[in-house]
């Protein structure tokens, strides 16, 4: 797989609904959280995390796969470039919030917070 392609893949896996939850979930409880912590921010969080953890952003501390669906303890934990990568997506965040307009200034803010 090219470079290209590579950057595409991980690129759509980002765009992916919840993707950005997922890594958030992660980085703002120290860099690890539970599955129920995860599962409360994004739908389908299973999936995502299978997607996250094939792509070097998040690995499982206990060494556990995800063959089987994990329970509500199960910890995850941003990688290196897991940290990385949420940590440019927080910077994009901010930029975009920075320039847009006075009215879609509280449609960027309600996104992040849930509150309109």
């Amino acid at each position: 797989m090219g470079d290209h392609d590579r950057t595409e893949q991980t690129l759509t896996l980002l765009a992916r609904r919840g993707a950005y939850e997922v890594l958030l979930a992660m980085h703002t409880s120290g860099g690890t959280a539970s599955y129920t912590r995860i599962a409360a921010a994004s739908p389908r969080p299973t999936t995502l995390l299978r997607a996250l953890a094939a792509e070097g952003f998040v690995t499982i501390p206990s060494g556990g796969t995800l063959d089987d669906e994990p329970h509500g303890e199960t910890r995850f934990r941003l990688t290196a470039k897991g940290e990385a990568i949420i940590g440019h997506l927080l910077r994009l965040r901010q930029w975009l919030a920075s320039r847009a307009p006075a009215a879609n200034h509280s449609t960027i803010h309600s996104t992040k917070t849930g509150m309109a």
